[in-house]
């Protein structure tokens, strides 16, 4: 089983990067303010990426499951990821996001998602970070938010700040509520300075990371990232391969890359991994967080005509 256990898709573009707005564009392109950039292969001609879109790469490529995060610069998806689970029981866990740039409403925003049938919820932490005023993780009204979660067996994806500057308040939440299912985004920022610092969170029972954005943090080596694959190897030694999963960080990354390059330096490199690790890696670990049901057959690449 083979599970991205990190990506995005919308059907529209509505969000926000610190006071900058941000809305589609198209071939593939954005407004973040008045500056226009490419978020998405020039293919994307509506600059939207939708569940169809993503199944198609996973059909590509051999991809069993997608775990999708949301991020405030998308706008919210939760009305869209709704549908999605409908139509796409088995192919995507969706994870809600809700506005923690105003702590003191999420509780209410939580009860909403939670009672439409969201299993997991995003905290883009890093986006708080950097708010002015800063917005602490474990303000009361949000640990009200990560108890509620716990009880629930939900899963908290969050994305860190670079570097330890979260580190405290993220070991904090973890070791407060212990059945609270954290999932790390970005590889801990791997080849930022503290790094490890963050990744180590991950020896905590309740931790977990995921590699969404690792061939972002090393585009300028190319395939097979050399310096990722050294990363992940690090991690495993860190804090054991069954706490490690592979992610794509789709569509973004693949501005640079295609998706099978985003999985193929995994899945036929990192020859660090035993079988069994590499299993756990490319789908296992994620499949046992987010409770996934396993496929009834098991799922192949096409082959591709240059081949």
């Amino acid at each position: 089983m083979i599970v991205d256990a990190h990506m995005h898709i919308w059907n529209h573009i509505d969000g926000r990067i610190g006071e900058d707005r941000t809305r589609a564009s198209k071939d593939g392109r954005v407004f973040i303010g008045d500056r226009e950039i490419q978020m998405t292969p020039p293919g994307f001609t509506d600059s939207l990426v939708t569940a169809e879109r993503a199944a198609a790469y996973f059909d590509g490529a051999g991809v069993d499951v997608g775990v999708v995060v949301q991020e405030y610069m998308d706008g919210s998806q939760n009305e869209y990821l709704l549908d999605v689970q409908q139509r796409f029981p088995d192919r995507f866990f969706c994870h809600a996001l809700i506005d923690f740039y105003s702590p003191e409403a999420c509780a209410a925003e939580f009860e909403k998602v939670k009672a439409q049938g969201f299993k997991g919820v995003k905290l883009p932490a890093g986006h708080l970070f950097a708010a002015k005023p800063r917005v602490p993780l474990n303000r009361p009204d949000m640990m009200r938010v990560y108890e509620a979660m716990e009880a629930e067996g939900m899963v908290l994806a969050v994305d860190l700040a670079e570097g330890s500057a979260q580190v405290e308040e993220t070991c904090g939440i973890a070791q407060t509520f212990p059945d609270l299912k954290i999932a790390l985004g970005h590889f801990a920022m791997a080849n930022r300075p503290e790094w490890l610092d963050q990744l180590r969170l991950a020896r905590l029972p309740n931790v977990y990371v995921e590699s969404g954005g690792i061939c972002w943090l090393f585009r300028d080596e190319g395939p097979p990232f050399p310096g990722a694959q050294k990363a992940i190897e690090t991690a495993r030694n860190e804090v054991g391969a069954d706490k490690l999963m592979w992610g794509s960080d789709l569509p973004r990354t693949m501005v640079d890359f295609t998706y099978r390059q985003l999985l193929d330096f995994a899945r036929y490199e990192c020859a660090f991994f035993t079988a069994a690790e590499k299993d756990g890696f490319l789908g296992g670990n994620a499949a046992r967080l987010y409770q996934l049901k396993p496929p009834t057959a098991k799922r192949e690449p096409y082959p591709l005509i240059t081949e």
